[in-house]
């Protein structure tokens, strides 16, 4: 019986159309794994600040701050020592008290959760596919967040946040940028560059969240919230 076998030309066409394919979906294939890395990290930063919202909303804690840069870092308050600085009569905090505001860190009251600290981004986390703003490099430096239970504290220096306008509202919101470190460093990441596989969250008080996703052709569009 005879059999067949492919020919030396065959293989070579076989060998060419699988050039030809693997030349136009390779770049394909890394762009969507590049913005599909930088998306990940987006939501899971949603989910983290949700959680941290769902904590004061139970009760465990009377606020907690969230600072956003290229270190996530997280400051509890107690539900008594939230009582004591807005709710007492001898406040140890008394401009925070009479302006609803929350101060820096653990200089107002706050305590650091320290478990949090490998919730990093940037450089300086290597499980980290992003290169965020604001961060170290940037002026403002961070996005401060005060969660409480009614939204009535707002982080006392709103000129150190990065913000920018809601459309829906006409209202300034804090904001926080996420590019890909495939295709930008710790000081290039913008909110107003031109880069691909970039996101945006927006917070206003209440933690209402919005996604953003940066498209070359339309700019800044909404994907979520």
């Amino acid at each position: 019986m005879k059999k067949n076998a492919f020919t030396i030309l065959e293989l070579l066409v076989v060998l060419a159309v699988m050039g030809v394919f693997t030349a136009i979906a390779y770049p394909n294939i890394s762009n969507w794994i590049a913005d599909r890395n930088v998306k990940k990290e987006v939501y899971e930063t949603v989910a983290f600040i949700k959680e941290r919202k769902a904590e004061v909303t139970s009760g465990k804690y009377g606020m907690v701050q969230v600072l956003l840069n290229d270190q996530l870092e997280v400051f509890t308050m107690s539900s008594e020592k939230f009582f004591q600085i807005y709710k007492g009569f001898s406040s140890p905090y008394s401009s925070h008290k009479q302006a609803f505001t929350c101060g820096f860190s653990d200089t107002a009251g706050f305590t650091i959760e320290s478990k949090y600290s490998s919730h990093d981004f940037g450089v300086n986390a290597s499980n980290s596919n992003v290169n965020v703003y604001p961060s170290a490099y940037h002026n403002p430096m961070r996005s401060a967040i005060c969660i409480t239970k009614d939204g009535s504290i707002a982080y006392y220096r709103p000129n150190q946040n990065f913000q920018v306008n809601d459309e829906a509202t006409g209202k300034k919101v804090d904001a926080f940028v996420f590019c890909s470190k495939s295709n930008t460093s710790d000081n290039s990441c913008k909110y107003n560059s031109n880069d691909n596989y970039r996101y945006m969250i927006t917070l206003d008080r209440f933690q209402n969240i919005k996604v953003f996703k940066y498209s070359k052709k339309k700019n800044w569009m909404k994907i979520d919230g």
